[in-house]
């Protein structure tokens, strides 16, 4: 005869066995993701048998080569990274809502300057180079401070040749790029600081979450961002996948069935209301793109 303890380990194993069953025949729990920060976003839009995400076919030397660029919804950071790369960026700051992906980020930054045992280069450039000081609103400031680039990394003492041939990597990689995890909506992002602002795919995430209201804050908020002649480049999802995705939240349906604004209305509203001077259609779909994902490209230019 066996003893209590014996006998008390079958009953667990047997009750654990039950469990274990039970939770098998129950529906995984579906992860919802109600500001687009899919943690497996590049491998849905890239695909199993592309190296290089799509997208980066229509990105133009001109826009990134010796600019300073901010990268909104950067996701895990493969888009920014390759841009830095390929372009030889001056500099470039990928922002996210989702704090994990943003750590993803910094560890792809990592793997990709062959950083194995700890990182002991850091950035020429801080989040405060691309915001204003806490208290401090763009409407206190003069004029003449909007013309006056505040990125001041590159300076004559950084050992980078901005000359160089060939692609970034290594040290030079880990000195031009930082990450940060941020709503661009609550940051107090300086004028006139950058060159070039992309937002891949990320608009109608803006949209269904703060509504016509929070769309447009964000519209005006990246002219001021831009330097004077700085490029806008706008990946905008379809009204069809806003009416797939508006149930991901009470706040996205509510937003959604107050919506005036349509995503082909974006040309108008950025060119009439907030004042960009021209809009180039870059292209009609991506190419090699995955099913859903081929999307229009544009560049609007302040």
């Amino acid at each position: 005869m066996g003893s209590v303890g014996e006998v008390s380990k079958v009953e667990v194993a047997e009750e654990e066995k039950k469990g274990s069953k039970e939770n098998g025949n129950k529906k995984k729990r579906k992860i919802i993701f109600q500001y687009g920060n899919y943690n497996r976003y590049y491998g849905y839009r890239v695909g199993s048998t592309l190296e290089e995400d799509p997208r980066m076919s229509l990105m133009r030397k001109s826009w990134f080569e010796d600019k300073d660029v901010i990268d909104v919804g950067c996701n895990e950071g493969h888009v920014t990274i390759s841009l830095v790369q390929k372009y030889r960026v001056r500099s470039m700051c990928g922002l996210d809502i989702d704090p994990g992906l943003i750590h993803k980020a910094w560890k792809n930054l990592e793997n990709e300057a062959g950083v194995t045992e700890g990182r002991t280069v850091k950035s020429l450039y801080q989040w405060s180079d691309y915001v204003y000081e806490e208290g401090m609103d763009w409407l206190d400031c003069d004029d003449e401070d909007f013309e006056k680039p505040a990125l001041t990394g590159t300076s004559a003492e950084t050992t980078i040749d901005d000359k160089m041939e060939g692609g970034l990597e290594g040290m030079e990689l880990l000195e031009r790029v930082i990450f940060k995890n941020a709503n661009v909506l609550h940051c107090n992002l300086r004028s006139n600081i950058v060159d070039t602002v992309l937002c891949l795919s990320v608009v109608k995430w803006i949209h269904l979450n703060w509504g016509d209201e929070g769309l447009l804050e964000f519209f005006i908020m990246t002219y001021r961002t831009l330097r004077p002649g700085g490029a806008f480049i706008l990946e905008p999802q379809p009204w069809s996948s806003y009416e797939r995705k508006c149930r991901v939240s009470e706040v996205c349906r509510q937003n959604f069935r107050n919506m005036i604004l349509r995503p082909d209305h974006f040309p108008g509203i950025l060119l009439e209301q907030i004042g960009f001077k021209s809009c180039e259609e870059i292209s009609l779909e991506v190419p090699n793109s995955t099913k859903g994902f081929s999307r229009p490209l544009y560049l609007f230019t302040k």
